[in-house]
């Protein structure tokens, strides 16, 4: 008993001791953990300041770096995920989950296929018929923009979806909405979603890997195929042929295809996911293969070296429809320049729009809206529209405002538009070029926030049956004529 007591004693003082020794001598080397996170080093004296103390700035930054250099820090981060996810099935990896069967996905995947992320039919509304301008825009110059709806891991595999998400009861969803209007406003477009769950059954290899989040490499070589024979059709060029040469057959999920997998940071490997890698060869490039401008996700990401380089005589990828690949990554990231954005847009022989499942919220990054102002410099939108193109492409805020409309059981397009006036009225006087229906707005915000005025304009409306949001903006183009002939 005694000597049980010992060792224990033993292995405390040991642990005690042997994690600072490795925090300042590391003479064990740990693989690196995977993820979005930034390293620190360890706090140094020569940081302190009488200000940074009185401030806690000091307290607070020396705590945080030491924390993050314990030493054998990255294996415990290991055990302790490696102990939840086999025991309880928990995912310590932000914004992923684990589903059914083993299967990962990624969160926003399930809110979009379930219809939590639907923005509404105005907004999608007009995001397709600005885009339907623009293409017939394009058009007239003998460019063709090909729209894309890539697929999506949840609409994909819907059955390994965890059933507190309630899969089955989906509602009306943004993808189901595009493609709808899509096709009533003749809008032209490929839809890559319907294609891969027609060849679901049939695909001799996995068109979505196990542990990742995008197509796999296998449905890569399916899409570059497929695209190839869409940019040849709409463009009348010709394009170079590619063959697979050789399938290879891995046991393990590799590179993209296991990229959730990689951020689970577990103590042991996940159970063997076989994959299929194709061996790709281009031959026969014929002259005068077209240029292409390609704005789209990180789904492109996974074409543009292997296939779209040798695709394309000239090919630029304009990530998320803000950065510039492959620059995007940089800090800062190089910004795509939107000045003449009409003169550049007319430089390409072909506009590919490639939106993934998950991005289907975003309303197209804002190109819609961009390339539509770009043909139509006349035209302008209101700020509370364009803050509200900011709440959709801003993964955190919308993500705030998708759960408040939820727990408020309110509708998203609603929740977006509330959040977007009031971060309209905060910053009113702060924003530059504010046009006519800006004032307007803003005038009908503040009459709602006078209880008197408000009662009496809805007790006039209620004897003239008139709509009431129709009378606050008739008092509110009065007030405002009324100001301006005082001045």
């Amino acid at each position: 008993m005694r000597i049980t007591k010992y060792i224990l004693l033993f292995l405390i003082l040991f642990s005690l001791v042997i994690s600072p020794v490795q925090q300042h001598f590391p003479f064990c080397r740990e693989e690196p953990l995977h993820g979005f996170f930034t390293e620190s080093k360890l706090p140094e004296l020569k940081y302190f300041t009488w200000a940074r103390w009185f401030s806690s700035i000091f307290q607070n930054d020396f705590s945080t770096r030491t924390d993050n250099n314990v030493g054998f820090r990255k294996s415990l981060v290991r055990i302790s995920n490696q102990l939840d996810y086999s025991i309880f099935g928990i995912a310590h990896a932000k914004n992923f989950i684990n589903g059914k069967n083993g299967y990962l996905y990624e969160e926003d995947y399930i809110h979009e296929f379930n219809g939590d992320y639907f923005i509404g039919t105005a907004a999608l509304d007009k995001k397709l018929q600005r885009l339907k301008n623009v293409m017939d825009s394009l058009a007239a110059h003998n460019i063709p923009l090909l729209l894309v709806f890539e697929p999506g891991k949840a609409s994909f595999y819907p059955e390994h979806i965890p059933d507190r998400f309630h899969p089955g009861k989906n509602k009306q969803n943004n993808y189901s909405y595009l493609i709808k209007r899509a096709t009533e406003l003749g809008l032209p477009f490929m839809d890559l979603n319907r294609y891969f769950l027609q060849i679901k059954d049939t695909s001799r290899y996995p068109l979505f890997p196990k542990y990742g989040m995008h197509w796999s490499m296998y449905g890569t070589q399916v899409v570059a195929d497929t695209l190839s024979r869409l940019v040849a059709k709409s463009s009348g060029k010709p394009m170079p042929e590619f063959k697979v040469q050789k399938i290879h057959h891995s046991g393990n999920s590799l590179g993209s295809d296991f990229d959730i997998g990689e951020l689970l940071n577990l103590l042991f490997p996940l159970p063997a996911a076989p994959a299929a890698y194709p061996m790709v060869s281009f031959h026969s490039i014929p002259p005068g293969i077209p240029s292409a401008l390609v704005i789209g996700d990180s789904y492109y990401i996974t074409l543009i070296e292997t296939y779209g380089a040798k695709m394309f005589g000239k090919q630029d990828f304009w990530y998320y429809n803000k950065k510039i690949y492959p620059y995007q990554n940089d800090i800062p990231p190089v910004l795509v320049d939107k000045s003449d954005l009409r003169e550049k847009l007319k430089k390409y022989d072909v506009i590919m729009l490639m939106v993934s499942e998950i991005n289907l919220h975003s309303g197209f990054w804002d190109f819609a809206d961009e390339a539509y102002l770009a043909f139509h410099p006349e035209a302008r939108d209101p700020h509370v529209y364009r803050i509200e193109n900011q709440i959709r492409n801003e993964r955190e805020w919308f993500q705030f405002v998708a759960a408040h409309a939820k727990l408020e059981q309110s509708t998203l397009e609603k929740s977006i538009r509330v959040n977007a006036e009031y971060t309209f009225s905060v910053y009113y006087n702060d924003l530059p070029n504010k046009g006519y229906w800006d004032t307007i707005l803003y005038i009908t915000m503040n009459i709602r926030n006078n209880k008197e005025w408000m009662t009496q304009i809805t007790k006039n409306a209620h004897d003239e049956q008139m709509d009431v949001d129709t009378a606050l903006k008739l008092n509110a183009i009065y007030s405002y004529d009324q100001s301006k002939k005082k001045q």
